[in-house]
């Protein structure tokens, strides 16, 4: 709190301070959590907790630097720090829970800064806003990178270009691989071209400079095929994606499909070609459609499919999963995909599995994620609002059999206030497939939640 008002301070003595404006913002989310059969099988991993997740901001903003009339360029100052964890409770240690927390740099609700930069608005009279520091990033819907509220450092340079209304972003980030330990470097960096049109399309490029010691899974040296890895000294992923999105009348849709390409580098014994490859690709759509219904007000139904591919195991060299290291995966310590529970992306889930054989958390015998989901939201009955939702999930390899992972229904009770409260009530079946549980069993998530923001 004091770096926050040295740093409100000394943007107001400034020159060009009096045009500048002080925003301060809020806010907090308590969520009561029951968790049952989280193994998947056993029905011994289960938790009761409180989680916490708090957010206080100090900005200022539009400091004019240069007048240049209307067009002057400006600074603006952000600090926001965060704080994660639960009461109580060991969960964050505990599988799955603690992949959650090893993305963050803290989690036992002791704040760690978020953001912490500098934007410039109209650089050298021109319309380019660059930001440096510490700072939440999106790339296109997430599927492909995405900080998930813990803040990612580097630069990152936005502007407008002299062709049919086009904008342009370049950034370059220094960060970790959440999925190892140390030592661990990852570099992050790319550009993402939109183009409006009756929808806009957005052409995104990332790429992935990892310097970690890392175990690529799926590979196999020729003679050993019982090998669950391959070691590799660092790697070079590429990731490409088109979005497209469009808003017409009631009808919303949002896709992405994206490509993955790169080489590792292997250590130990020597594959025979003598280097690892990647090789995958991913597809997510989300439609929503908006239906007025006589006099009862406006109900919304969805529909939403998403597909990672996995890996095949008769290329011992060759790594076909789309995995990137940063796509969004979690809010605080819970998941954050399709399903309340099961929290599926098209690389990873909640599974129960997280072994030395597997990092998607799936089984063993099965890579690749495939979902189809539908939903309903029936007009608002005194303010509260019933959301439904069903989703099947399927493996897109297996080494034999049932590709069936399972099924999950859920329904979530909300009374907001405005945009500032909400209240809700939420609740999660899934019900294993043969590919998880031979014995089909079921897994369960209750919750409470409270939550604003100023």
């Amino acid at each position: 709190m004091r770096i926050a008002l040295a740093l409100a301070f000394f943007a107001f003595l400034a020159p060009g301070a009096r045009a500048a404006a002080l925003d301060v913002t809020a806010q907090y989310k308590m969520r009561a959590l029951s968790y049952r059969n989280l193994d998947l099988g056993q029905d011994v991993n289960n938790h009761a907790f409180l989680s916490n997740d708090a957010r206080l901001g100090l900005a200022v903003k539009k400091i004019v630097l240069e007048p240049r009339g209307g067009d002057d360029t400006t600074l603006d100052l952000a600090l926001l720090l965060h704080a994660v964890g639960v009461s109580g409770s060991t969960a964050a240690a505990t599988s799955p829970f603690d992949r959650a927390a090893a993305y963050y740099p803290n989690t036992q609700l002791l704040p760690f800064i978020e953001n912490a930069y500098l934007k410039v608005g109209r650089l050298w009279g021109f319309p380019l806003e660059a930001t440096f520091g510490r700072q939440n990033f999106r790339l296109g819907s997430g599927l492909l990178l995405d900080d998930d509220g813990a803040g990612l450092t580097g630069a990152v340079v936005r502007g407008e270009l002299p062709w049919a209304g086009m904008k342009a972003e370049a950034f370059v980030f220094q960060d970790r691989n959440p999925q190892l330990g140390a030592p661990n470097s990852l570099t992050l960096a790319g550009l993402s071209f939109d183009l409006p049109t009756e929808g806009t399309w957005q052409l995104n490029q990332l790429m992935e400079r990892d310097q970690s010691q890392q175990l690529v899974y799926g590979c196999a040296y020729a003679g050993d095929p019982d090998l669950n890895g391959c070691m590799a000294s660092k790697a070079l992923r590429s990731f490409t994606s088109v979005r497209y999105q469009i808003s017409y009348g009631p009808m919303v849709f949002d896709g992405e499909a994206a490509l993955e390409k790169g080489v590792a580098t292997p250590t130990g014994p020597t594959p025979a070609a003598n280097h690892i490859t990647y090789n995958g690709n991913a597809q997510v759509v989300r439609m929503k459609w908006k239906q007025s219904l006589y006099r009862t007000g406006e109900g919304v139904a969805r529909v939403s499919l998403a597909r990672g591919s996995g890996d095949d195991r008769a290329t011992q060299t060759r790594d076909e999963a789309f995995y990137p290291s940063h796509g969004h995966r979690y809010s605080g310590l819970e998941r954050s995909g399709f399903g309340e529970f099961y929290g599926a992306t098209p690389y990873d889930a909640f599974g129960g599995n997280y072994s030395t054989s597997t990092k998607s958390g799936l089984p063993q015998s099965a890579s690749g994620l495939m979902v189809v989901g539908a939903g309903y939201t029936p007009p608002a009955y005194h303010g509260f609002t019933l959301d439904l939702d069903f989703y099947l999930y399927q493996a897109e390899k297996v080494a034999s059999g049932p590709r069936t992972l399972g099924t999950e229904w859920d329904a979530r009770l909300r009374y907001p206030i405005r945009d500032q409260f909400t209240l809700s009530v939420g609740a999660a079946y899934f019900k294993s497939g043969i590919t998880t549980d031979p014995n089909k069993s079921v897994a369960r998530k209750y919750s409470f939640e409270a939550s604003g923001r100023f």
